[in-house]
């Protein structure tokens, strides 16, 4: 019995009972780090490239690795060791380079011990701007042409730009008023585009103020124009962001309701008007292109944030624009469905219109209704009309059965920035 005893002792011993010898469990299981931010929104004032930092631990006191593993514009940021989280490049405001365009940039990070993951945190870092480098959006110079119009001239982006203000008889400073900006075709001119649109026949009776900006020389033609297609990424020139200030300035400056600022084109301008609608829709309500298409680019990656209202006017016989594309042309059937289906519209129709000027061609209108914000789509086809602005004036042109300003006016006073107005 005393011998029994004996061996279990020793059998227990060599199991660890009786304390001393044994190994907790604890000391050897790893805990994941975590990240300990309270705040994952951060503001930053552009033109620096320092983001935010990450405040990370390990349990286990183990040395930890950051990793920037997601978010909309990851590519665009770095994490050191230490957490710090810098923009690859320093961030211009006036030049956004988020997904969005809006200057509200996404990044996820997590943190490794060697082992285990930390749960990702998704950070929101706003670029605000820096009014001591705003040289270039310092005021335009503007001298009288006439009762109504300023001449202005504005330096954007190290380049001297021009543009015509027009403003209505009875303009007054007690009430906010629609602004639209008329976009000239290629190897043309801001006050040629004031002359044979007609917007100047109705600003008086609209109430609008307009503005008649002027291109610059194209590239490879060696005439004025619009830079359109894309987000200015590699351009000489970018139109789009100098139609942007021309809007801030009007806002600022103009008593322009921000909710009501709409665009039309001819041409190239047209090209241009899409391309405002593809990287600029936060802040023009409508678009009204003639005798253009979308661009290739733009068709490739158009990217408007609201369900956006066009109007487009094209003349069946255009052989300069035609209407099933080219090379350079995105056929207006695909841009139409497009429109269509990104404007999430459920009904389409067609509207016939009359022939008043017999002679023997009429025009009619594909639309596209019960979109998304009760927005709609409307591709007029004139019948034997060629690359000409719709006018039924002689003096301007002539030969068509509609008068631009006022049909593209018509459709363009339905919205504002929110959608239908009615």
């Amino acid at each position: 019995m005393k011998k029994l005893s004996i061996i279990l002792s020793i059998i227990l011993s060599s199991c660890g009972g009786g304390g001393g010898g044994g190994t907790d469990l604890n000391e050897i299981q790893n805990n994941p780090p975590t990240i300990n931010n309270s705040n994952f929104t951060y503001d930053v004032v552009e033109n620096q490239t320092q983001a935010f930092s990450v405040n990370a631990s390990d349990p286990d006191n183990d040395v930890i690795v950051y990793e920037i593993n997601g978010g909309a514009d990851e590519n665009l940021f770095l994490v050191d060791s230490s957490g710090q989280v810098f923009f690859l490049t320093a961030p211009d405001f006036e030049n956004p380079a988020d997904q969005n365009q809006n200057n509200s940039y996404e990044v996820s990070v997590r943190v490794y011990d060697g082992e285990l993951y930390s749960s990702s945190s998704t950070f929101t870092v706003n670029v605000t701007n820096d009014e001591n480098d705003d040289a270039d959006n310092s005021s335009p110079s503007c001298i009288d042409q006439s009762q109504n119009t300023l001449f202005c001239e504005l330096v954007w982006e190290d380049i001297n730009r021009e543009f015509y203000i027009v403003n209505p008889n009875n303009l007054t400073s007690d009430s906010q008023v629609p602004l639209l900006i008329s976009l000239h075709g290629g190897a043309d001119y801001a006050d040629a585009n004031m002359q044979y649109t007609g917007f100047l026949d109705i600003i008086d009776e609209k109430g609008f103020v307009a503005i008649f900006p002027q291109g610059t020389i194209a590239e490879g033609k060696g005439d004025t124009g619009w830079y359109a297609g894309g987000d200015c990424s590699g351009l000489e020139v970018c139109d789009l962001s100098f139609i942007e200030r021309l809007i801030d300035y009007s806002i600022e400056s103009l008593n322009i309701d921000k909710n009501r600022v709409y665009v039309s084109g001819f041409s190239n301008g047209a090209f241009m008007v899409y391309t405002l609608a593809c990287f600029l829709s936060d802040k023009i309500a409508a678009f009204a292109p003639v005798s253009g298409s979308m661009s290739p680019d733009d068709y490739q990656i158009c990217n408007p944030q609201r369900p956006i209202p066009v109007i487009h006017i094209h003349g069946i016989n255009d052989d300069s624009i035609p209407v099933q594309g080219s090379d350079y042309v995105t056929p207006l059937q695909d841009v139409s469905s497009y429109l269509s289906s990104i404007n999430n519209c459920a009904q389409n129709s067609v509207v016939d219109g009359e022939d008043t000027n017999e002679d023997g061609y009429a025009w009619y209108s594909e639309i596209s209704s019960d979109c998304n914000d009760n927005v709609t789509v409307n591709f007029t086809y004139l019948e034997n009309f060629g690359h000409n602005w719709p006018s039924t004036e002689s003096s301007k042109g002539g030969g068509a059965d509609i008068d631009g300003a006022s049909f593209i006016w018509e459709f363009l006073f339905n919205y504002d920035i929110n959608g239908s107005t009615n």
